[in-house]
């Protein structure tokens, strides 16, 4: 909702523009949720995000931890690690990518 409201306001010739701010938005709360020790309000702002840039490798990382450390849910974890490895293209140069990786090395181990 607060998306539709910031396009319409903002306009359309600036649409690009409303969507800088609008994911800068839900980092911003993204990044207070977690300093607040509010793991689903963290998690439910990256959804958010990832509504906007389903690309966005931080976020994805930040959901797999969230569901590894916070959710317990290794499944949804799993998930989270290997679209970083996917969509960051599998290279380990890439800092989200290296993450991902050592992070399903750490809960691959942890659950063997």
């Amino acid at each position: 909702m607060v998306a539709a409201i910031l396009r319409q306001v903002v306009g359309r010739e600036s649409e690009s523009q409303a969507d800088n701010a609008l994911v800068s938005a839900f980092r911003s709360q993204i990044v207070r949720a977690l300093g607040e020790g509010r793991w689903r309000f963290a998690d439910h702002f990256c959804d958010k995000l990832l509504a906007e840039e389903p690309r966005n490798l931080e976020a994805w990382l930040l959901k797999g931890h969230l569901a590894w450390r916070h959710f317990h849910d290794t499944q949804a974890a799993l998930n989270c690690f290997q679209r970083v490895v996917i969509l960051g293209g599998f290279e380990s140069s890439n800092e989200y990518v290296a993450r991902a990786r050592n992070s399903l090395a750490q809960l691959l181990e942890q659950l063997s």
